[in-house]
């Protein structure tokens, strides 16, 4: 299973708990985007196509011929181009709290994000972001700040590197060619996010042939917020998909 992260966030972003989870079933790698932690550093503008070939390369490396690919967010665009470039690597399709990208669709930097920051107090901003990105600050599980905040001051993403992913999803759609997703596909999205409203997850699920759509109660976060719910879903999305492929 290849896990593909968002904006400024790290491998470390999907926390110890889904980690453990997923592990438990899965041979799972989570892995940085160029730019990010130990990846190859990002000295060049570089689109939502390269990101989706890294994810390609990667597998070669790992010797993997498929994947059950998971991508959340700028993630999720990565994602659905993966599944457009490369079909034949990618097993089955996870998409959460993302969008097809183009006219319409939410702004790469959602006014939640911009009313987060705080200048000159970078932790401050974090915990804002945070904030904005769970369903209810004062009610989520201790343990989701505590992954969060860990994984985000852990080698921070360099500046230039989310102005370049924020540059890279603002220019990005694949709006146009959903429909040629075949492998099968779920959508996540919790009903409170700030970030990307839930109305984008719905018009991404009813643009692919056949994908299903949950919607859980909780933010941009909401794996996070509901790992043992998250880790859940995503079996039961693959076992339903396999399923269905040993009765064709």
């Amino acid at each position: 299973m290849l896990l593909v992260q968002g904006t400024a966030a790290r491998h470390l972003h999907w926390g110890e708990r889904l980690l453990s989870l997923l592990a438990t079933s899965f041979d799972v790698v989570a892995y940085d985007h160029r730019g990010v932690g130990d990846s190859k550093p990002a000295d060049a503008p570089f689109g939502i196509e390269d990101l989706a070939d890294d994810a390609a390369a990667l597998l070669d490396e790992l010797g993997w011929p498929r994947a059950h690919v998971v991508g959340v967010s700028m993630g999720g665009l990565v994602a659905q181009e993966l599944a457009l470039r490369h079909p034949d690597r990618v097993e089955t399709l996870l998409l959460g709290c993302t969008h097809p990208g183009g006219a319409g669709s939410p702004s790469a930097v959602p006014d939640a994000l911009v009313s987060a920051t705080v200048r000159g107090d970078a932790a401050a901003t974090l915990r804002n972001v945070f904030r904005a990105g769970v369903k209810d600050p004062e009610r989520v599980r201790p343990q989701a700040w505590e992954e969060y905040g860990a994984a985000a001051l852990t080698r921070p993403v360099p500046a230039r590197t989310t102005t370049l992913q924020i540059s890279a999803v603002a220019g990005h759609s694949t709006a146009e060619r959903l429909h040629r997703i075949t492998m099968p596909t779920h959508v996540l999205h919790g009903d409170t996010d700030r970030l990307v409203p839930v109305e984008a997850g719905r018009a991404l699920a009813s643009a692919i042939p056949g994908a299903c759509l949950t919607v859980l109660s909780a933010g941009h976060f909401f794996w996070l917020e509901q790992p043992e719910r998250t880790a859940e879903l995503v079996e039961e999305s693959i076992s339903r998909a396999s399923g269905a492929d040993a009765h064709r």
